[in-house]
């Protein structure tokens, strides 16, 4: 692809804006003045890229609680980012250049999903921000994230805290920054992805959804409540780290403040990388990690997985918040 370039439909993502050589209707569309130029420019590939050899690939991520599989070579001046049967990605070791080859039975969809919530995330972290993979929403003129592993209800907990009125950030894909004793937290975009039980459960009209991807349940649901021309970084106030294991039938809602030594390894834990072997990388995600552990308030939160049972969640967490 060489140098980045102007063509093509022009997005905002966080607060960058992209350049895509086919439509990305999930973002909000932006436009650059003359002597501007898009951070990153997305195409597809002509053909395949060459296959690494087996010593090329450096780190693999299994998948978790039916999550993807991933696998990252990092050999020559490109990274290549593989889903094994769905797609492949060729990303410059800048990170300003990305090119896809998409399998030939993976959706549209499939391919959006991809990009948005697994490519770019990693990039922005090889660039050197600290993405956590995070739901948020805003309470007042703030904002509250959620951690957890893949299947531990991040994201249903996000949708209720928007189902019962508040102003939906993203599902998972959060931009921290730390300074002057302040924490702030940037979407990369609006979004929010449910199984079908949380949809029917959460909400009282049935929303608008679409497919996420081809080889998942889970649907995209379509926020015509948010106004898609980007957001503004917002104090990050606290965020809470679900429980693996959800709390017994009938127990009570459970907030503990972690220790910044523990804070600071959740967030490490939930950070987005690329190439994980990027010793200058880590120590970087390390620091940041650090200091926004010293300063920001994080909880372990545990509850039944009872949709009934999320209007104490969001009670016991405001109360918090109050205090």
């Amino acid at each position: 692809m060489g140098s980045v370039q102007r063509g093509g439909n022009l997005y905002s993502y966080a607060d960058i804006m992209i350049a895509c050589a086919w439509p990305l209707g999930h973002l909000a569309s932006a436009e650059l003045a003359a002597s501007d130029e898009p951070a990153i420019a997305i195409g597809l590939l002509d053909a395949p890229p060459s296959e690494p050899a087996k010593t090329d690939w450096v780190h693999h991520w299994p998948p978790k609680c039916g999550g993807l599989c991933l696998a990252l070579s990092g050999k020559g001046e490109r990274f290549l980012l593989r889903f094994p049967g769905l797609a492949d990605f060729l990303i410059s070791k800048d990170g300003r250049q990305i090119e896809a080859w998409p399998a030939s039975s993976t959706s549209i969809e499939t391919l959006h999903h991809l990009l948005l919530d697994q490519v770019l995330p990693r990039v922005l972290a090889q660039q050197g921000r600290l993405v956590l993979h995070a739901g948020a929403v805003r309470v007042g003129d703030q904002a509250i994230a959620f951690v957890g592993d893949s299947g531990s209800g991040k994201s249903t907990l996000t949708a209720s805290f928007h189902a019962a009125g508040y102003s939906l950030l993203c599902d998972d894909g959060l931009v921290l920054t730390h300074g002057a004793g302040v924490t702030l937290a940037l979407a990369t975009y609006p979004s929010l992805r449910l199984w079908p039980e949380s949809i029917a459960s959460l909400y009282s009209g049935e929303p608008t959804v679409a497919p996420m991807a081809h080889y998942s349940s889970k649907r995209r649901i379509i926020l015509k409540d948010i106004a898609l021309n980007g957001t503004v970084p917002l104090p990050m106030v606290s965020f809470y780290v679900l429980a693996g294991e959800p709390a017994a039938e009938g127990a009570g809602i459970s907030l503990r403040r972690l220790s910044p030594r523990a804070a600071c390894m959740e967030i490490i834990g939930n950070s987005f990388q690329l190439d994980v072997t990027d010793r200058r990388r880590s120590a970087e995600v390390l620091a940041n990690a650090s200091r926004i552990a010293e300063h920001l308030p994080v909880f372990s939160v545990a509850y039944p997985r009872d949709f009934t049972r999320l209007p104490e969640v969001h009670e016991a967490i405001l109360r918090q918040l109050s205090e």
